[in-house]
């Protein structure tokens, strides 16, 4: 597949040193065509810059002003993604428009996430999640580390590692540093981002001290170029198929994200499943005698 030139010179801005230039690459190759429901003030305060260095950015990339870039850029990464998403049948960022009827809605909303399922399980490495699984079963600490929305699926992650006798904890962000700081080469570190960028933003920055520390890393992120997938040796990956900032909601990602969490907790209950098959179940029973209830089998007979 051909490179666009215009796109191989914003990709090479996104690798130098940090600054005005690098944080508009940055978000420029993380929104794609997203950027035409972007104006250029709104531009200017997602990367930290101003109106100003935007059009310096322009000229740099060989255009006359920031409009004229933007069009380029655009039209230039919608192409791109038209080629990358030739098999798809929903568009992840607009499953539906203002005009369609809530069964139309469903519809598209169903098939997105069964697509994104589907694309997930196919990225599925069996080493990758096999090493994945070791690290778990092998920490001594085990510790969750996604900004919302990813912290609910880490929250119900640790659910099902409790119950089969796994401590994962799940610290709220202003105790990220404290946590991280406190692990050690025999410990494991789950990092959930779906950009894989943002080496001054947590978690991604906080995989530098994970790596003085010699502790054991899983991320979770996409599979594109992005700094965390790069610097990671065990990566659970999923295609970049989201805008970041445009887009309805995170119905592609989040359900990536979700079934990566469910491939690694099966492939931890698969490494030892009847002891964990009863692990659970001796949790469930304790549960139910502390509340005194008793579950009836809603199955028919």
């Amino acid at each position: 597949m051909t490179t666009n030139p215009l796109l191989e010179r914003v990709q090479q801005a996104t690798l130098e040193p940090p600054g005005s230039r690098k944080s508009v690459a940055d978000l420029l190759m993380r929104e794609g065509s997203g950027l035409a429901n972007l104006t250029m003030a709104e531009v200017a305060d997602l990367t930290f810059t101003s109106k100003p260095s935007l059009v310096r950015f322009a000229k740099a990339m060989g255009y006359s002003g920031w409009r004229d870039f933007r069009l380029a850029f655009v039209t230039a990464m919608r192409q791109r993604e038209e080629r990358r998403n030739s098999d798809q049948c929903v568009d992840p960022n607009h499953p539906f428009g203002p005009d369609d009827s809530l069964d139309d809605v469903v519809r598209s909303v169903s098939l997105l996430e069964q697509q994104a399922i589907a694309e997930a399980q196919a990225q599925v490495d069996e080493f990758t999640l096999s090493v994945a699984a070791s690290r778990v079963l092998q920490a001594r600490k085990l510790v969750f580390l996604g900004d919302e929305p990813n912290c609910f699926y880490g929250e119900l992650f640790a659910y099902k590692l409790d119950q089969i006798g796994i401590a994962c904890s799940v610290p709220p962000r202003d105790e990220w540093r404290a946590t991280v700081e406190d692990l050690c080469e025999q410990d494991c570190a789950i990092i959930v981002s779906y950009s894989g960028n943002g080496m001054q933003r947590d978690p991604v920055r906080l995989l530098s001290v994970l790596k003085s520390a010699n502790v054991a890393v899983v991320a979770i992120t996409n599979s594109g170029a992005n700094w965390l997938h790069e610097q990671c040796d065990c990566v659970l990956g999923f295609r970049p198929r989201e805008h970041y900032y445009s887009k309805i909601s995170g119905y592609y990602s989040e359900q990536c994200i979700s079934f990566m969490l469910d491939a690694l907790f099966s492939a931890v209950f698969l490494t030892n499943y009847d002891r964990n098959e009863m692990a659970k179940l001796r949790t469930i029973i304790a549960y139910e005698r502390l509340h005194n209830q008793r579950v009836v089998d809603v199955l028919p007979y």
